[in-house]
């Protein structure tokens, strides 16, 4: 064995520790987004150093978050990962935040991830990492873990209400679908909240949402 191969397995024994712990760092906080709750904004907080390998964060206090642009714009809400990180062998490639408020119909936010993969492929290898992965159904092409909010808890629903939420009711949606143009060959990982979205229920479950970023119509 040469010099230069002896130092390359050197450097291979070395690193793959690291990227070891890189990875268990990004499942980790994969495992938070999937209650679609302020899990996700601190996991990114405490393994911050493997996140900012791909993406672009702004932290506050005890909480990161992945910056968008504009979250009520199509592209502008949108960030690609560098390196294509991997999670359970899913390949992250985008991360996207975005806002919009139908007024009497309700508040809506969607959050995740596009990746790599059809609905169905992604769901069988993500599923071990799925909060309430049980309750993760195909449904139509896609698959999706519907919950209602009932005073401190969230209900977990067979479907998502057929129904607009409005301002009376808060949902909760965990939703893997075919990513737009992409001939199944990409998915969008999804949590939204949607329905009666104000300022008491960003505090909760979105603080790395600051008040003055509410989009108008958050505030009670």
């Amino acid at each position: 064995m040469n010099l230069l191969t002896r130092t390359a397995l050197l450097a291979s024994s070395l690193l793959a520790p690291i990227a070891l712990a890189s990875n268990v760092a990004l499942e980790e906080s994969f495992k938070a987004f999937s209650h679609c709750d302020e899990r996700f904004f601190l996991s990114l907080h405490r393994n911050s150093a493997a996140w900012s390998k791909h993406v672009p964060l702004d932290s506050l206090k005890d909480v990161s978050w992945i910056p968008v642009q504009d979250r009520a714009y199509g592209q502008s809400a949108s960030v690609p990962l560098r390196h294509t990180p991997q999670v359970a062998g899913v390949k992250l490639l985008a991360y996207f935040d975005k806002s919009v408020d139908l007024d009497v119909l309700g508040n809506y936010l969607f959050w995740g991830f596009v990746v790599e993969g059809s609905p169905d492929e992604v769901a069988g290898k993500l599923r071990p990492l799925i909060h309430r992965s049980e309750h993760l159904l195909p449904v139509s092409g896609l698959h999706a873990r519907g919950e209602v909010r009932k005073g401190a808890q969230w209900e977990v629903v067979a479907a998502p209400p057929g129904d607009a939420p409005g301002r009376t009711r808060l949902e909760r949606i965990f939703i893997l679908e075919p990513d737009e143009g992409s001939q199944g060959k990409r998915t969008r990982v999804t949590c939204s909240l949607q329905g009666a979205v104000d300022a008491e229920v960003l505090a909760e479950f979105r603080p790395d949402i600051a008040a003055a970023d509410h989009p108008e119509g958050f505030e009670q």
